[in-house]
């Protein structure tokens, strides 16, 4: 028996569906659902029934259900008590807990696997990352009616996880690599029924108000913690499916995750010595010529089955690696093409084109791969850039020969070089 045979025997305009009952199955969450009906004519006058169902697990609720009792029939209070037991199947479902799971990868590579359950407005998530190691971590929260976080932890594994508030009242707190955070975020786009939504997050301590705009039906637009563009594709209550997060990294939502499981393997690889490591070590280079001494300090991103233009974009400065600036140092003048570069420590930068790659020489030294100031430049030059053999980790060689040498760069099939002589 469902729900619409309980109603049965009332006029269109007296059914529950218009005037009293209404419910919305919202997978954990939050949306009220309120109406009120006038008293249909001939009821007992001054006297009302009402009634609320809630059940945390997906926020179904029967909310207000005001109708009159009609004395001589008694149809009204026959036809709820029906339809709360047509419903019941439903219910005792919608008790069920809402949960999912997420692979996230880099390129080819899975990084970190994500499961959650959402029981009421409880949330309970673990999070296994790969890099540089196998860790464990939790995020635990206690959701408010308007879906932000009342109340929440994250820490490793094993610890004693304290609850607190947010410092940022009606917030969604980020947490690391987790992605359910996004997907409250999401949730609240969705059920604010906008296109342009803002929802505040919380990075740290501080506030992090982030524009959510709907692209298609189920397509959102937003950038991360970090700037960088990212897309989700949800479901009609804004659970995230999948999600492009630039630079080839992905998200992909599965049916069911072992975490267990796949923390003993991915343990298991890490004692072997086959883990996943570091996702862009850091590395250095060196050079001796005619007694001058040049290093090279630098990070080592892969491709991972990624298109070298995807991460190094014609026309976009590119940090010459990964994390960290990749820094430079001579303590001997040199002529690196036809610039000269007095002794000392120096960045590298690089402007990648179809017709050929530029060495940018910065002054900044300690800053991340990711600032660049323009005005510290002191050099660009033109390199010399050829297709090579291919190159998985990105390189950076410094060749020499007799007084003069080349710096050369190789990543995919890029080679792209410049020679450089002490002065004088």
């Amino acid at each position: 028996m469902d729900a619409s045979h309980a109603f049965q025997g009332l006029s269109p305009a007296d059914r529950p569906g218009r005037h009293g009952l209404r419910y919305a199955a919202d997978p954990g969450g939050f949306r009220s659902v309120t109406r009120r009906g006038a008293l249909p004519a001939g009821g007992l006058r001054g006297s009302r029934l009402a009634t609320m169902v809630s059940v945390p697990a997906s926020r179904m609720e029967i909310v207000e259900m005001k109708r009159a009792f009609n004395p001589v029939s008694g149809r009204c209070l026959i036809t709820l008590v029906a339809a709360l037991c047509s419903l019941a199947p439903a219910l005792v479902h919608a008790q069920a807990r809402d949960s999912g799971a997420f692979v996230i990868r880099l390129g080819n590579d899975t990084v970190a696997i994500e499961r959650y359950t959402l029981t009421g407005n409880r949330l309970e998530a673990v999070s296994i990352t790969r890099s540089p190691r196998t860790v464990v971590r939790r995020y635990v929260a206690t959701l408010a009616d308007d879906g932000s976080v009342a109340r929440y932890a994250a820490d490793l594994d094993g610890r004693t996880l304290d609850e607190r508030a947010p410092a940022v009242a009606q917030s969604v707190p980020l947490s690391g690599q987790f992605w359910v955070p996004w997907e409250l975020a999401l949730r609240k786009a969705v059920r604010a029924g906008r296109d342009t939504v803002t929802v505040t997050l919380q990075t740290g301590d501080q506030a992090r108000p982030t524009l959510f705009r709907r692209t298609s039906p189920d397509t959102w637009a937003f950038a991360n913690q970090f700037d960088v563009p990212a897309t989700a594709r949800v479901d009609r209550w804004g659970r995230i499916l999948a999600v492009d997060a630039g630079g080839g990294s992905t998200v992909a939502r599965v049916a069911q995750m072992n975490v267990d499981r796949f923390a003993t393997e991915f343990s298991r690889r890490d004692e072997a010595g086959r883990g996943l490591g570091p996702l862009s070590p850091r590395d250095t280079t060196r050079a001796t010529i005619a007694g001058a001494t040049l290093l090279v300090d630098y990070s080592r991103p892969s491709l991972r089955g990624r298109a070298l233009e995807l991460l190094v974009p014609n026309g976009q400065i590119w940090r010459t690696g990964a994390n960290d600036a990749t820094h430079f140092r001579t303590d001997r003048t040199l002529i690196i093409g036809e610039s000269t570069v007095p002794a000392g420590t120096y960045t590298f930068y690089t402007l990648p084109a179809a017709d050929g790659w530029t060495l940018i020489i910065n002054r900044q030294t300690g800053q991340s791969g990711t600032e660049y100031d323009q005005g510290r430049d002191l050099v660009r030059v033109p390199m010399r850039t050829r297709e090579g053999a291919y190159t998985e980790q990105f390189t950076i060689d410094l060749t020499t020969s007799g007084n003069s040498g080349a710096i050369v760069l190789r990543w995919g099939r890029v080679e792209a070089s410049v020679p450089f002589r002490l002065d004088g």
